[in-house]
């Protein structure tokens, strides 16, 4: 599939755009039973380059200990993972809405399980990102049904920002539960396996708690332009340093704003 003259001019215009079936079912299958063999994969609270982290925050509603998220999937550790989520379909989108090849920055699976908190609303920029460069495109994908009750995406759709931070760095644009405010301005994202929205490191977006019984697994896969060159081991570092990722037992009961 590849991105549409159209397409192109909605994401540089509104900040993102969705591909609906962007990915079959059979990959999604493989996406799926990989995401389930990890989260029962015990996780390294300190992993090498070569190594998944595993994030587990205990949930405000019914306090059991949940996995929240994992990051690090890609690369030589991952390979038939990373050839089917980084495809030459998926290159081609991205150099197109770059103007010039990308380079994988990060990943991260986010699981919202049942229970799980909400994700408040938030410019993926705002995590520290300005200290390795100044823009970024993330191509989310979906792996289970995105619906209001577990949690869908809540977006900007107005294109009513700017490429800046629009708050103070590490904090979220509001304490506030989709929806958002103005409400008109804001998609709520309900999607299926397989479709993507790839958006840009600025434009606002959240999701609520997941307060039904079903999981809402989304992957989350972050680029850079080739030209700001290859910064993963970097951040993945100093990530590790500053938010170390931890076991079940020692589940975290803040609302500490990562992305």
């Amino acid at each position: 599939m590849v991105l549409t003259s159209d397409q192109v001019q909605e994401f540089h215009d509104h900040g993102f755009v969705v591909l609906k079936g962007f990915f079959d079912k059979a990959v999604m299958d493989k996406v799926s039973d990989f995401l389930d063999d990890l989260r029962d994969k015990p996780g390294a609270p300190t992993p090498a380059e070569n190594e998944e982290a595993k994030y587990y925050e205990e949930s405000p509603t019914t306090a059991e200990k949940i996995l929240v998220r994992v990051e690090n999937m890609l690369g030589d550790h991952n390979p038939e993972l990373s050839r089917l989520l980084i495809s030459p379909e998926v290159t081609e989108c991205l150099t197109r809405l770059f103007g010039e090849p990308p380079v994988l920055f990060k990943d991260k699976a986010n699981y919202k399980l049942p229970g799980c908190r909400p994700d408040k609303l938030h410019q993926d920029q705002a995590a520290g990102w300005n200290a390795y460069c100044s823009f970024f495109i993330t191509m989310g994908l979906i792996v289970d049904p995105n619906r209001k009750v577990n949690g869908a995406l809540s977006v900007l759709k107005s294109g009513n920002y700017e490429k800046a931070l629009m708050g103070e760095e590490w904090q979220p644009l509001s304490e506030d539960d989709p929806p958002y405010s103005p409400q008109d301005e804001y998609l709520l994202l309900e999607a299926d396996p397989g479709d993507v929205i790839f958006f840009d490191s600025y434009v606002p977006h959240g999701s609520p708690s997941n307060n039904s019984d079903t999981q809402r697994r989304n992957l989350y896969i972050t680029f850079n332009r080739r030209s700001d060159g290859d910064m993963r081991t970097r951040y993945y570092r100093d990530k590790w340093q500053n938010y170390a990722p931890n076991k079940a037992e020692e589940a975290r009961t803040d609302e500490t704003f990562r992305v």
